[in-house]
């Protein structure tokens, strides 16, 4: 289910987030990662001036991984289309209908039913792709977590740090990927059970309009006879 949903993915990237789109996330990305790496030295400056100086090369090091991953956590910020994503609710569907689709996209669902066809493929285009926006933003993040780690590591490696820091680090950046990737990871897999359910269901034979209510318009319904004194 992953490898499909990565496939749509890959394929759907370069129309869902354009080349306009994709050049404002660089430079948004590119002013926050400027501004990080001048603001890390002039704390490296600082701290240099006190009793434990950070060794220069490696708070250069330091100050340009970090930048990064706070440049791609800029980016990731960007504007990109609607916010948040969510199988969406079908208008003029029965509570019995809305809780049947949700079970198609848990564990060991169930065939598609033909009755749910329509259903099924109701918003499925427009939701693939809200789904893309946010797992791009999802991607970014946990690129930004990488920079950020691999720039603690390097700062650890050189500048002695007690062990109560260390675990609220450790800490800090496990929450960090955790909140990054989760949704990037349950989106892809989301992607996937989607284009599994539309092949499905557009393999189903259209589900045919219920026939007229009997009678004519505008007549009162209920019984036809009379009572007397009517």
């Amino acid at each position: 289910m992953f490898k499909i949903g990565w496939q749509v993915y890959r394929e759907r990237l370069p129309e869902v987030i354009g080349e306009r789109i994709r050049r404002r996330m660089v430079v948004v990305g590119a002013i926050v990662a400027s501004t990080a790496f001048v603001v890390l030295l002039l704390v490296g400056v600082l701290l240099d001036r006190l009793d434990d100086p950070v060794p220069g090369p490696a708070g250069v090091v330091v100050a340009v991984v970090v930048a990064a991953g706070f440049g791609c956590f800029g980016a990731s910020l960007t504007p990109v289309g609607p916010k948040g994503w969510a199988v969406p609710p079908i208008p003029g569907v029965g509570w019995r209908t809305q809780e049947a689709i949700a079970r198609y996209y848990g564990r060991n669902p169930p065939a598609v039913d033909p009755q749910h066809r329509d259903a099924v493929l109701h918003g499925l285009l427009e939701s693939r792709d809200q789904i893309v926006r946010v797992a791009t933003r999802s991607f970014l993040q946990f690129v930004s977590w990488v920079g950020l780690v691999l720039g603690t590591v390097v700062f650890v490696l050189t500048f002695p740090v007690d062990g109560d820091r260390m675990i609220v680090l450790l800490g800090v950046w496990f929450m960090w990927l955790v909140i990054s990737s989760g949704t990037g990871v349950m989106g892809i897999r989301t992607l996937g059970r989607q284009e599994q359910l539309r092949v499905e269901a557009e393999a189903l034979p259209p589900v045919p309009p219920a026939p007229p209510a009997r009678g004519r318009p505008g007549t009162p319904k209920g019984s036809k006879l009379s009572l007397p004194g009517d």
